[in-house]
């Protein structure tokens, strides 16, 4: 059912931002597993352990409007998450730097569920070069353009050292790459219109730590009691 909410571009907050991430991961295993056409704000609030109150908050920036006592439309509900996120656009993706990382991202096969594909990997590194990382051949860093130009490339992923990560980042964006997923622990230089998502393991790991020292201190302070 849907409401008679604007159809202007919304701006989401981040944190609900990142979390209808997690709702379109959520419903599109429901809809894979077909167990159920309607789902209520608090059987997601239990899944993802979040509060009933938040999921409705969430779901009030979208045009798609739930039921009382029978919840939400699954698949419609999926069909505007998966228009917010261009899930069903087909978008190729590059990456450089054939490492473990570079050669992990390329083999991972969740892509093709939300419309992104890897097309090309690239290494400076001349015995990495012809090498198969799966189904492709690692390739010289001389064929960038020739990729980008023939897959219609806009989004490159880098993993390369932080040394290395500037100066791969210059050479992506004169090539004409639009958006760079930055998996190296430098901060990049950009233009502005040029788009950078950054996945900083080593902040994701600190903040990890960080939460177990917390619960294992408070499981001392309990038991003190």
């Amino acid at each position: 059912m849907k409401s008679e909410k604007s159809k202007e571009i919304l701006k989401f907050p981040k944190a609900t931002f990142e979390r209808l991430k997690q709702y379109h991961a959520l419903l599109t295993q429901l809809e894979i597993e077909q167990k159920q056409r309607y789902i209520l704000s608090e059987e997601i609030a239990e899944m993802l352990k979040i509060t009933p109150e938040q999921v409705r908050k969430d779901f009030s920036y979208l045009k798609t409007s739930g039921k009382p006592k029978v919840g939400y439309n699954i698949s419609e509900l999926l069909a505007e998450l998966d228009e917010l996120f261009g899930t069903k656009a087909n978008d190729n993706i590059i990456i450089v730097g054939a490492g473990n990382l570079g050669s992990a991202l390329a083999n991972y096969k969740g892509f093709q569920n939300i419309g992104a594909r890897v097309v090309a990997i690239f290494d400076k590194d001349q015995e990495k070069v012809g090498k198969m990382v799966g189904e492709l051949m690692v390739l010289p860093l001389k064929d960038i353009p020739r990729v980008v130009r023939r897959f219609h490339v806009r989004t490159a992923a880098i993993c390369v050292p932080e040394d290395a990560a500037q100066q791969v980042a210059d050479l992506l964006v004169a090539y004409g790459i639009k958006a760079i997923w930055n998996f190296s622990t430098r901060i990049l230089d950009v233009p502005n219109g040029v788009i950078v998502q950054n996945e900083d393991i080593t902040r994701g790991l600190l903040s990890i730590k960080h939460m177990l020292a917390e619960s294992e201190k408070r499981k001392y302070e309990n038991s003190e009691v």
